[in-house]
């Protein structure tokens, strides 16, 4: 069997393999001009927010300026396509969440990249999720939420919004949809700032949003609970789901990946820089305050994560049956 037709989680292992043979030989990288951090959403989101404080913090570590540069379309598959076609020299990294690694994989079935093929780096944080409700619904806790959606006409069911098709957002409230037994209508929009206004301006009822974005609008919408076993500190008001006698779980990793072909001593580089950023004195802060729980650990450990994510994101959107390109 060769090493490209070998499972995903294999692929992805023998790639961390293959880096570590190569450490005692490689030689210090460093990049020689501004490196573009590919983001497969639109300004304005969380993702986009985070991908620019990293890009903030690792331009010092790196002696490089690094930009971000937004590709969206497809839910993150137009920057995905795009890196993986890029030259594996480090110039050009994707930062990606488990919308384009974990969830696309499972509902599109004609992707026009590979995720096994990319090279993980590594983490930097988890996104918490929180169900926020238009200002002018009648419901202020989930059990409201869930009675004046079952109390809603067939024909009018409640809406909800999320940043694209087959999105983690999208899958999540269908999850917590079917879990209660909702009858709910989806209103996708290309990327969380546009699905955040249309909550704001009662077109729809409900998003399954960030939590730092529902925590910045809590003066013009209303969050009804956090997804996450105990509360968060940067939303210690919000109740979690679990208090509230619901039972959905489930985040959102975030980290960057290499072109395929990336040589170790540049991942290798990129992750050293990577952590160091996670664990850096200014990260709690930052990283609280816009809905994160740090991610500090080393390849290994995101590995890890990748992998264990990708079973629970099979397992809910098949449960669901979404399949967006039969």
């Amino acid at each position: 069997m060769t090493l490209s037709a070998l499972p995903r989680r294999t692929l992805f292992g023998a790639g961390l393999g293959l880096a570590a043979m190569g450490r005692a030989k490689a030689q210090a990288w460093a990049p020689t001009r501004p490196i573009r951090l590919v983001l497969g959403f639109p300004p304005g989101g969380a993702t986009d927010v985070l991908a620019r404080w990293v890009a903030q913090q690792l331009s010092p570590r790196l002696g490089q300026t690094v930009v971000v540069e937004n590709r969206p379309g497809a839910n993150g598959s137009l920057g995905s396509q795009y890196v993986q076609n890029a030259a594996p020299d480090g110039q050009v990294l994707l930062f990606s969440t488990a919308d384009t690694h974990s969830v696309n994989p499972v509902v599109y079935r004609n992707l026009p990249y590979q995720p096994e093929r990319f090279i993980p780096v590594a983490g930097i944080a988890r996104l918490l999720f929180a169900l926020a409700v238009r200002p002018g619904l009648a419901a202020t806790t989930l059990a409201e939420f869930v009675a004046l959606a079952k109390a809603a006409p067939a024909d009018k069911p409640l809406t909800f919004s999320s940043w694209g098709v087959g999105s983690t957002s999208q899958v999540m409230m269908e999850t917590f949809a079917a879990e209660t037994g909702l009858k709910l209508t989806h209103v996708p929009f290309q990327g969380a700032a546009p699905a955040v206004q249309a909550l704001v301006a009662d077109q729809v009822d409900a998003f399954m949003l960030p939590i730092g974005v529902a925590v910045a609008q809590a003066s013009r919408v209303k969050v009804l609970g956090i997804v996450n076993p105990e509360r968060f500190a940067g939303a210690a008001t919000v109740p979690t789901f679990k208090e509230q006698g619901f039972g959905l779980a489930g985040d959102l990793w975030f980290g960057v990946l290499a072109p395929p072909g990336t040589p170790a001593p540049i991942t290798d580089r990129i992750a050293q820089e990577m952590q160091a950023v996670a664990r850096s004195p200014e990260a709690p802060a930052f990283l609280t305050q816009n809905g994160y729980v740090a991610e500090p650990g080393d390849r290994a450990a995101f590995l890890a994560h990748v992998q264990a994510d990708d079973v629970r994101w099979k397992e809910r959107a098949r449960r669901l049956g979404v399949v967006l390109d039969q």
